[in-house]
This record gives structure tokens, sequence and C-alpha cells, in this order.
């Protein structure tokens, strides 16, 4: 198939995308797909196809275009002529459930969660508000917003005086641990709580998990299969920006020393997480296990990093499905949801019709 692979992007996480994007188009061709490069700029705009294919060749690392509108510059997008989209756009415009609604209206059938669950999964927040409605295990918060702290700071401090420290302050949306920090004395978590809030209009303030990260890889599409599970052991206080791209320091231990009922245990969560959202196609599920083996869903990540370190698809490869068969699996999946909605709008538009005759 031509796949139109889409990566870079607004967000912080633009660089992040672009390696990701070089380990799919290699999956993508192993697969025996065309790789069409549809690269969008550190701004926003849509980029020749020239120059993505440079970002995937390792030429250059970041895709950078004149300033100029956005809707001018979808051009490429429109040109492509590409069978179906794989979408690699981390963080927001990407994951957020944006891109997912472009290729909508396109009618372009597109690798992972749809808009919905893309969106819940990206707002932290509404994530968690949903898991817990479900019975899902998540982790102790609180939630402040912007304007909740313009009209009283003092209000928003004293509502978290529940929340024992160490705490760790994360904006609601977003990825890469971008714009988190750890708190361990509460005179800091003012400012904690205003640096977050640089990066998003709404804050999460979570109680400590001490113990372990577990994550485990989603695939499927009405049913879903659940990888190995893999373990991080951050290199810093906890596995933040830094840690996880630039000082390459942490440990990834795959699978996870666990008991195999708990490793089950977390197969079986991270399903009905994500099934909970409504998700399809792909994700990675984190959890956090304290020292009393408590399990708690922490994120669910819809477009996780395909990186030379991420652990999307080293944990299929580790359960058996090549890096050329996962990508190949999506795509496959993504063409068949795509069929199902137009039979569902097929059916939505002939019964309309049937109403008028």
């Amino acid at each position: 198939m031509k796949v139109g692979l889409v990566f870079g992007g607004r967000s912080v996480e633009h660089r992040v995308s672009v390696n990701s994007a070089r380990t799919v188009a290699i999956g993508l061709r192993d697969a025996g797909h065309e790789v069409v490069p549809l690269g969008v700029a550190d701004n926003g705009c849509w980029v020749e196809q020239e120059l993505g294919e440079a970002a995937l060749k390792g030429e250059i690392d970041s895709l950078t275009a004149a300033d100029t509108e956005i809707r001018s510059s979808l051009r490429p997008l429109l040109d492509a002529d590409v069978d179906v989209i794989f979408p690699v756009v981390h963080g927001t415009w990407g994951e957020d459930g944006t891109l997912q609604g472009l290729c909508e209206m396109l009618d372009l059938p597109y690798v992972g969660a749809d808009v919905t669950a893309s969106a819940i999964s990206m707002d932290k927040l509404q994530c968690k508000r949903l898991l817990n409605d479900c019975g899902i295990p998540v982790v102790d918060y609180e939630a402040v917003t912007a304007p909740q702290m313009a009209r009283s700071t003092a209000d928003c401090l004293a509502r978290l005086q529940r929340l024992q420290v160490p705490l760790f302050v994360k904006p609601s949306c977003g990825g890469s641990s971008a714009g988190v920090r750890r708190v361990e004395r509460r005179e800091d978590l003012e400012a904690a709580v205003e640096f977050a809030l640089q990066f998003d209009d709404a804050v999460l303030v979570e109680k400590e998990i001490k113990g372990r990260e577990l994550e485990c890889s989603v695939l499927g599409d009405e049913e879903f299969e659940a990888s190995a599970i893999g373990e991080i052991v951050p290199g810093n206080a906890f596995y933040d920006y830094e840690d996880k791209y630039l000082q390459d320091s942490a440990q990834l231990k795959m699978p996870a020393e666990l008991p195999e009922s708990v490793a089950e245990q977390m197969r079986d969560l991270a399903v009905r997480a994500f099934a909970a959202v409504g998700g399809g196609g792909m994700a990675r599920v984190d959890f956090l296990m304290g020292q009393d083996e408590a399990i708690h869903v922490n994120e669910i990540n819809t477009l996780p990093g395909f990186t030379r370190i991420s652990m999307y698809p080293k944990l299929w490869q580790l359960s058996g499905l090549s890096l050329a068969g996962l990508v190949d699996r999506l795509v496959e999946i993504a063409v068949t949801r795509h069929r199902r909605r137009q039979r569902l709008d097929n059916t939505i538009k002939s019964w309309f019709a049937s109403l008028g005759s």
C-alpha cells in the first residue's frame, strides 16, 4: 500500500516524532509498503516530500518551513494520493484527536485511535476520571486550572493539602514529561503548579507512588492483545524528558521481573483501560506499582514512541511480532476500521433517504 507517514508537528515532541518516523519508515518498507513522507514543520506548516525524505534519511533532525499560513501549506497532504495515513506526530496537534479529525474530514484511513479515544487519552484529567468511573485503579490526584489559580491561589493550595509530599505536578495535556516537576517540599508546590500551567490550562497534582514504572503495549481493533510487560528504571529522580531523550541513562528491562500472575493482571488492566476510552489500533499503557504491589494505570499513550529506545515496538518484538509485522498489522487495522466506518455512514444515509421516500 501507499502509506503517508505524517511526522514532526508543532509540539515540543517534534524531534522525538522525527526519530519515531525513521523507525516506522523502515518497518513499513520492510513490510512491502511504499512510504510517502508527509512532514509537518515546527510551525505547523506541511512541507514538501523532499524535505520529509531528508529527515527520514537522517540528513536533518527537524523540519522548518518559511513563515506562512498553515491552511495554505496543506497541498503536500492533499496531493499525496495515499491509501492510508500513519501518524507519528506525538503530543498536541497530532496525538490529541486533531490530526485524526482532519483524516476523518478527508475520508482517509489512519493508523491508531479515533478522535474521541485520542482526545480523552491525551487529556490526563479526563482520562483519569473515565478510568476511575470504570473501576480501573488510578493514582490519587487533584486538579488545578488556570482560572482557579487566578481566582484564589490560596484556595487551590489548601485543596492540595490532603495529598502528602512528595508529589508530581504535570500538565493535563502533554507528553514526554514536558512541564513535569517532582515536589518534595510543600513550599515549592505553588511554583511547580505555575510552571506546569505554562504548558496547559489544567494541571494534575498526583501522589508519588514509590515503586516501579511498568509498561504494556496493546494492539487490536474490536478485540485487543497485550504484550509482555517492560520496566523502566529511571536514571534521574524520575523518568523526565532529559532521561528519556537526552541522557540515555534510563534502563529498560524486558521482560520485567514479575510473577506471572502480576504480569497477567497488568495485561488485563491494559486491555480494559484501552477499551474504556474506546481505543483502537495501538496504545502503550503505563503503570505504577507501589511497594505494596498495588497497581495503578498512570497513562494511556495512543501514539507511543517508535524511537530506538521506545518500549512499544520493543515489547512486541519480545512478544514475537517484528517491527515490519507490527506496522503492517496497524495499517491493516486502519483500513478495516475505515471500511467499517464507511458501511455505518452508508447505513445512516440510506435510513434517512428511506424516511424521505
